[in-house]
């Protein structure tokens, strides 16, 4: 089984609206070749560092979609 294989069959447990929510994220990415990111320079070397820094907070993936779906309701 391929690295993609696994992916999708995780994918396919998730709940509907998170699996659409990942399916619009892979769409953006290959319509974009790779060739451009949803963030600007200066707005990854925001992110860059903010990882740096360990004193900032860090979220896992799961916590930012909790937080995005409350934000809907």
């Amino acid at each position: 089984m391929t690295k993609l294989d696994l992916v999708l069959a995780r994918l396919r447990k998730l709940p509907v609206d998170r699996q659409e929510a990942i399916a619009e994220e892979i769409d953006f990415l290959l319509e974009s070749n790779g060739a451009e990111s949803i963030l600007t320079p200066e707005q990854w070397a925001q992110v860059e560092a903010a990882l740096a820094d360990s004193r900032e907070p860090v979220s896992t993936h799961e916590d930012v979609f909790a937080r995005l779906e409350a934000d809907d309701k």
